[in-house]
This record gives C-alpha cells, sequence and structure tokens, in this order.
C-alpha cells in the first residue's frame, strides 16, 4: 500500500492507516458519502497534481479502484 495515497485517504476518512486496505470498500467506511467523496477527490488532485472527471470519480468505491485510477493518470504509486 502506497504510504501517500493512505494518508491521503486516513485524512479524508478519519481512519488509521492500518485500516487503508485495497480491500477496503466504500460501503464498510461509515462516512463515505457524496461530500467525502468530493473531499477526496480534491485532494488526490492536490496531492497528485491531477485532474478528475466524473466517470473517474463513479468509479472511485474501493481503495483498489482509487490506485487503479491513479495508475491511468500517470501516478506512479510503486509496486
Amino acid at each position: 500500500m502506497n504510504k501517500q495515497l493512505a494518508e491521503v485517504l486516513a485524512d479524508v476518512f478519519g481512519l488509521r492507516l492500518a485500516e487503508i486496505q485495497p480491500e477496503l470498500q466504500k460501503s464498510e467506511v461509515g462516512n463515505w458519502d457524496s461530500l467525502k467523496q468530493m473531499d477526496l477527490v480534491m485532494s488526490l488532485e492536490r496531492q497528485y497534481n491531477i485532474a478528475l472527471d466524473i466517470p473517474d470519480i463513479k468509479r472511485m468505491i474501493s481503495v483498489a479502484e482509487i490506485m487503479a485510477v491513479l495508475r491511468e493518470k500517470g501516478v506512479d504509486l510503486g509496486g
């Protein structure tokens, strides 16, 4: 798990770093609603200097999908 991404997700969703795993789904995070989704989008765009469009945003319903979208945008997450 990429530490930088984990820190962004932990900050946005108020989770511990240990809770951020690729298997984590939106349905498992109580406060992951539409407002938090937009907070996530803005945080990722700022952190990685990218622009996310609506299809990307709709896909991001798990940590694994977030990682896939970021990689498609050219973000190097290592591993």
